[in-house]
């Protein structure tokens, strides 16, 4: 494994404990002012059937698609994240890197109706292997929904190119989060990246910030062709 890449998975092993507080106490500010109701959004206006939460951390996204009637899964590579997410009462998440998507078997569902990625496509490698994991676990014009930092904002001062970054955030002031790698992608490279992989762009979405009307986030909506 590219060392980048694993210093991503060993820094969210040590952050779940303080990922899961930050969610559930809301201490993210443009999760509870925007970005958490637009993917919601999103999801249930291409109105699925089934859904799997790609990186779905503590599980809270999942079981908002739950309530609403809507019948999933969650993954997330990370072992103490997935506890976290069953301890709330659903057994429907599972232990599951992304590498090994394309061969996981889910015991309710065979295919489909939407994959997503709630700010969880981090590393180089990410986008490549869940577009081709989609390949067997979508049904016939699924989709693949994408959240994450909008390139313009995300860029700041650096140069508008792709590449590795380093994290700067922190959700809880008192306690450090431990800071990890993530990389950034042009707008252009997400949409080209898929379109190689047989996915075309269906819909796209910019979440705002209420108070200033400036972008926070970019969503994806990518069909399966």
């Amino acid at each position: 494994m590219d060392e980048n890449e694993k210093r991503i998975l060993d820094s969210w092993q040590m952050n779940a404990k303080l990922w899961t507080q930050a969610i559930r106490n809301k201490q993210i500010e443009s999760r509870a002012i925007a970005t958490d109701a637009a993917i919601v959004k999103a999801i249930t206006q291409l109105n699925p059937r089934t859904f799997l939460d790609i990186g779905c951390g503590e599980g809270w996204l999942s079981r908002q698609l739950f309530s609403l009637g809507i019948d999933g899964w969650g993954v997330d590579f990370c072992a103490d994240l997935v506890e976290t997410a069953k301890d709330s009462g659903d057994s429907r998440f599972v232990v599951c890197s992304y590498s090994d998507l394309a061969s996981q078997r889910f015991s309710t569902i065979n295919y489909f109706s939407c994959l997503i990625c709630n700010f969880s496509i981090l590393g180089e490698c990410a986008l490549d292997e869940i577009a081709k994991a989609g390949h067997s676990l979508l049904e016939d014009k699924g989709k693949i929904i994408i959240q994450t930092l909008h390139p313009i904002i995300a860029c700041g001062d650096s140069t508008y190119s792709n590449g590795w970054r380093e994290t700067s955030w922190q959700p809880n002031a008192d306690r450090p989060f431990y800071l990890t790698l993530w990389y950034f992608r042009t707008l252009e490279s997400w949409i080209d990246e898929f379109h190689a992989l047989n996915y075309r762009l269906l819909n796209l979405y910019e979440p705002s910030d209420p108070k200033t009307n400036k972008p926070i986030s970019i969503i994806f909506v990518f069909e399966r062709e």
